[in-house]
């Protein structure tokens, strides 16, 4: 299937994430959702490599398991802010501050990259940061 299909799976599993978090955070404290859901992310995400995905064993001193470290050390960032956020705040402002990751996410891989850039990117850019000021404020 195509990066299209997979980024819409992706999209609504984070939506209904966001709320089965802030759902969850109304009996137990954030520190105690979080390393459920992340223990749960784990044991899918191993499952679902071990089944399709063709584990390997690479070099640990080779770049690219640098740059997956580097990824989980800001994955952790990532969700240790974001249930921060979410068990202090109201979804409906924490979700579209997160969601800023779509800009900044796309800039990274304009400026670090070098993806191209085109007026239409700029202007949804633009147009992605305005949407999320107005959902949060």
């Amino acid at each position: 299937m195509n990066y299209v299909f997979w980024a819409v799976v992706a999209m609504a599993c984070y939506s209904f994430a966001f709320l089965f978090m802030k759902l969850a955070m109304h009996d137990l404290p954030a520190f105690t959702v979080m390393p459920i859901a992340v223990v749960t992310l784990a044991v899918g995400a191993t499952t679902v490599t071990a089944l399709f995905g063709g584990w390997s064993l690479p070099s640990v001193r080779s770049l690219p398991v640098v740059f997956a470290l580097a990824a989980g050390v800001c994955l952790v960032g990532a969700v240790v802010g974001y249930f921060r956020a979410l068990s202090t705040g109201p979804v409906s402002v924490v979700v579209p501050i997160f969601g800023m990751f779509l800009v900044g996410g796309t800039l990274l891989g304009i400026v670090v990259l070098g993806e191209g850039v085109t007026a239409r990117k700029v202007l949804g850019i633009a147009f992605g940061t305005v949407a999320i000021v107005l959902i949060a404020t």
